[in-house]
């Protein structure tokens, strides 16, 4: 591998302008922007201009044959995945894209085993593990836990509703142009065993709450159960292997402008709340507060985090590292199969309770 990473990209699409090419770009000490997939001629020929990208190529297959690219991120429709994710793994690419990683969990293991065999790097965009604050969160829970000094972890409980995930973003470039052939690719279909309304309530869960499905996961420090679905599906209970509870309240207000992610993290004697910013509001670390029992009663910090980031740039560092160390800083298509497990045993909690599909 050369000295910067050469780096391909299969997508240029607003998500893959916005929150993936404009961040590399800035990493330009540590990698490349060389190659450039995309289906729309004339939006391929505008981005590739904006990053300085020199070799532009219709179908993903030509990139792969590049010699010159060390790695690839491929954003676009997750039921599009499963036409490009085993390519790219199979050429020996290693590779980033979005989450979900695909519609099914055994596709994703599947994948899994591929990049194994092929030694490469196979990572699932879930950036808000990248942000500063939940890191700094994330280390404080894990130090807790190996001290025992605030009593054991008892609770998890998440609260989201958000509508004002692009927060005002920069925009992208666009052409009138119909993609084309990637209209006639077929989308990878949900688990058979859902109907048509079903299939649709999963479709939305692995889109949109997947996120705090796994960053639950993540902050916890270890895998959890579901336990019980309220019927409006706006509540979900579970618990985690060490016995601690697990709330997740979905969707709860819907008031314009607003991005209201909230975990808070409870132990006997402390506890840490993180509140996570929109996705694409750059320059902005998650907020923590710190809560925890003294001799005189208890202190309240909220700590100096370091200069305010972007958890997809701190996203898109995480993974220049893991392409030189060879391997992902965790099991990063692991986790994403187990997510689309919880989110299908959800549905079907669903369907078995005969709650609201909303």
């Amino acid at each position: 591998m050369s000295e910067k990473i050469r780096l391909g990209f299969i997508g240029a699409g607003f998500m893959g302008q916005i929150a993936h090419m404009r961040n590399y770009a800035r990493l330009k000490d540590e990698c490349e922007l060389v190659a450039l997939a995309e289906l729309r001629p004339e939006l391929a020929r505008k981005v590739a201009d904006r990053y300085g990208i020199r070799k532009v190529y219709r179908h993903h297959h030509e990139l792969l044959a590049d010699g010159d690219v060390d790695a690839v991120v491929a954003i676009m429709g997750y039921r599009l995945h499963h036409t490009v994710v085993p390519d790219v793994l199979a050429a020996g690419k290693h590779l980033l894209t979005e989450k979900p990683a695909g519609c099914r969990a055994s596709s994703v293991r599947a994948w899994k085993a591929i990049a194994e065999d092929k030694r490469v790097v196979y990572m699932v965009g879930y950036m808000k593990r990248w942000d500063l604050g939940t890191r700094y969160a994330a280390d404080l829970v894990r130090g807790w836990r190996a001290s025992g000094e605030y009593g054991k972890l008892t609770y998890l409980r998440c609260t989201m509703s958000g509508t004002d995930w692009t927060w005002n973003a920069e925009g992208s470039i666009g052409t009138a142009e119909r993609p084309g052939d990637f209209a006639e690719l077929p989308a990878e279909p949900c688990p058979e065993q859902f109907g048509p309304v079903e299939a649709a309530y999963y479709d939305m869960n692995i889109n949109f709450y997947v996120h705090q499905v796994n960053l639950i996961r993540f902050l916890l420090g270890e895998d959890y159960r579901l336990e019980y679905t309220h019927p409006d599906s706006r509540v979900l209970v579970a618990t985690s292997e060490s016995g601690a509870g697990v709330t997740l309240e979905m969707g709860l207000s819907a008031i314009p402008q607003t991005w209201d992610e909230v975990y808070r993290i409870s132990f006997e004697k402390a506890d840490v709340e993180l509140g996570i910013p929109a996705p694409l509001r750059d320059q902005q670390n998650g907020d923590v507060t710190v809560r925890r029992t003294t001799g005189r009663g208890y202190d309240v910090t909220r700590p100096n985090l370091p200069v305010p980031s972007w958890s997809f740039f701190e996203q898109a560092k995480g993974f220049l590292q893991a392409v030189r160390d060879g391997r992902p800083p965790f099991d990063s298509a692991g986790e994403a199969a187990r997510d689309l497990e919880f989110i299908e045993q959800q549905t079907a909690s669903m369907c078995a309770a005969g709650g609201r599909m909303k």
